[in-house]
């Protein structure tokens, strides 16, 4: 009676000895020995706390390009020449084109201090002793590093965004709103 097994034992038996060829043919394929190369080049192991805090990793950093200009708030455009700084005098220029980039300087004369919220910088001007039909801004979006230039020529309104983004700063779209309420 020793050497009888009853019949699960018996299976339990077979089904491990097939188990273990029918594993050893598919875990030993091309396919899987390539996958085994692949996963093993990193061979350091997983850490074990899952917990871990990680910083958010949207935080936008501001482009090093701008550094200079978010510290020019409550400065005159003229005193801080801010339109002839790299890298806005010539992104401006490219922008604008020559005739646009002329206006806007007819334009950008007479003009507030600097303001900066929100990570961006924002100024309008006026000709001198003009009426405020004609007018020009510019905004600077140091976190998406995005350039809007707008202008205003007898009350009609032009907007130029680099990327041709339509996403305007608030400061835009508030000084934008001024010339859609003053329309003769």
């Amino acid at each position: 009676m020793q050497n009888e097994h009853p019949l699960p034992a018996r299976l339990l038996l077979l089904a491990i000895c097939l188990g273990g060829i029918v594993t050893q043919t598919a875990c030993n394929s091309r396919v899987q020995q390539v996958r085994a190369i692949v996963l093993a080049d990193d061979l350091t192991p997983p850490q074990l706390d899952t917990m871990k805090t990680v910083a958010d990793t949207i935080h936008a950093e501001i482009i090093s390009s701008w550094t200079s200009f978010a510290t020019m708030e409550g400065q005159y455009p003229e005193d801080a020449d801010i339109l002839n700084k790299e890298p806005l005098k010539s992104r401006m220029a490219k922008l604008l084109g020559p005739k646009n980039h002329q206006e806007f300087l007819e334009r950008f004369k007479v003009t507030p201090p600097l303001e900066i919220e929100d990570n961006v910088l924002f100024d309008e001007g006026y000709e001198p002793g003009e009426r405020e039909s004609d007018a020009a801004a510019i905004a600077v979006d140091m976190d998406d590093d995005i350039i809007y230039v707008g202008l205003a020529v007898e009350h009609k309104l032009r907007i130029f965004s680099e990327k041709g983004d339509t996403h305007y700063p608030k400061q835009l779209r508030t000084w934008m709103s001024k010339f859609k309420r003053s329309r003769p």
